[in-house]
C-alpha cells in the first residue's frame, strides 16, 4: 500500500467541505435572481472552508466596506496585512474579456493600492483564476486556473471520483501552497510556458533547424530555414483552425493522437535513460563491493 502524501491528506481533509460548496453553487445556478453579492459570499466561504484561508490559519477575509471603483471585493489578510485581493464577478461572467474595466484590469488597479502584494484572484463563481502581478510593468501572469464545469460535459457533478479530482486540482490554490511559496514556483513555470515564451523558443534558430531536419527525414526535402521560420510564425500567429480551410474535429483528434504518441516516445526515452543510469550506479556499487570483499580475502603478511 502506497504511503499517504501531504496532498493526499489535504484532499481527504477538504473533500467534504468542497462537496458542500458544490451543492451551494448548484443552488446559486438554479436561482434566476442570483446577484453578484451572492457569488461574493459563496467565494468568501469557499476560500475559508476549502482553501484554508481561515481564522484558524491566521487569516481574515475582509469584504469591501464601501462599494465603488478602485476597491477590491475581498481582501485576504494575515497578521492584519493584505496578502491577496479578490475581484468577484457575476455568476458565469466571461473572465477572459480584455476591454477596460475587465476583472484582470481591476485587479491590477487594486494591487497598485497595496505595497508588496503580488497575488490576485478573479472569480465568477464557477472559475478561479490566480494572477501574479509582481511585475507592475505588465498586466499580470495567469498562474493557476480552476473551473467547476470542466470535469463533466453535463451539469456540475458530485460523484466521489469527480470531487476528489477537483480537490487535487484545488490543492494548488490552497493556503498551504501559498505559505510554502509554491505559488512562486507556479509563477515561474507560467512565465516560462507563456505563449510569448513558447513562440520565441519554437522560432529560435536551433529549434527551426531541428524542425528542418525532421522535415527532410520525412519528406526528403531540404527546407530553407528562413522560409520555414515564416511558415512556423504564420502557424503560431493564426492557428491551425484559421490556416487550414477544412480543419475540423477529426483533424484535431488526429493531431492530439500524434502529440500523445510523441509524449509516449519522450517518456520511453527518459525511462530508458533513467534505467541506464540506475544500472550504471548498481554496477559501480557492485564493483566496489566485490573489490572490498577481495581486499578482505587477501591475507595480511605476517610481520618478521
Amino acid at each position: 500500500m502506497s504511503r499517504e502524501t501531504k496532498t493526499d491528506r489535504l484532499v481527504r481533509t477538504i473533500s467534504e467541505n468542497v462537496l458542500e460548496h458544490i451543492h451551494e453553487l448548484k443552488t446559486l445556478v438554479a436561482n434566476p435572481g442570483v446577484k453578484e453579492l451572492d457569488v461574493e459570499r459563496f467565494i468568501q466561504s469557499f476560500m475559508r472552508a476549502c482553501l484554508g484561508f481561515s481564522a484558524s490559519n491566521g487569516y481574515a477575509i475582509r469584504p469591501q466596506e464601501i462599494k465603488g471603483r478602485h476597491r477590491p471585493d475581498l481582501i485576504v489578510q494575515k497578521n492584519d496585512k493584505p496578502v491577496l485581493v479578490c475581484e468577484i464577478k457575476k455568476l458565469g461572467f466571461d473572465l477572459q474579456k480584455s476591454e477596460f474595466r475587465s476583472g484582470k484590469v481591476q485587479l491590477k488597479e487594486y494591487l497598485n493600492q497595496f505595497e508588496n502584494v503580488r497575488w490576485g484572484i478573479l472569480s465568477n463563481g464557477y472559475e478561479l483564476l490566480l494572477f501574479d502581478f509582481q511585475d507592475q510593468t505588465k498586466n499580470g501572469i495567469q498562474v493557476l486556473s480552476f473551473d467547476f464545469r470542466s470535469y463533466s460535459e453535463q451539469n456540475i457533478e458530485t460523484t466521489k471520483k469527480i470531487v476528489e479530482e477537483m480537490c487535487y486540482d484545488l490543492a494548488d490554490f490552497h493556503e498551504s501552497s501559498f505559505s510554502t511559496k509554491a505559488w512562486e514556483e507556479f509563477a515561474i513555470e507560467a512565465t516560462a510556458f507563456s505563449p510569448e515564451s513558447l513562440a520565441k523558443a519554437i522560432l529560435s534558430h536551433d529549434c527551426v533547424r531541428s524542425i528542418a531536419r525532421i522535415i527532410r527525414g520525412e519528406h526528403d526535402y531540404k527546407a530553407d530555414t528562413e522560409v520555414l521560420s515564416d511558415h512556423i510564425q504564420n502557424l503560431i500567429v493564426n492557428g491551425l483552425d484559421d490556416i487550414v480551410r477544412d480543419w475540423n474535429e477529426v483533424k484535431q483528434a488526429e493531431l492530439s493522437k500524434f502529440i500523445k504518441s510523441q509524449k509516449r516516445v519522450g517518456r520511453k526515452v527518459r525511462q530508458a535513460r533513467i534505467k541506464g543510469e540506475v544500472e550504471a550506479i548498481i554496477q559501480s556499487q557492485l564493483g566496489e563491493t566485490v573489490a572490498e570483499v577481495e581486499q578482505q580475502k587477501t591475507p595480511v603478511p605476517e610481520s618478521a
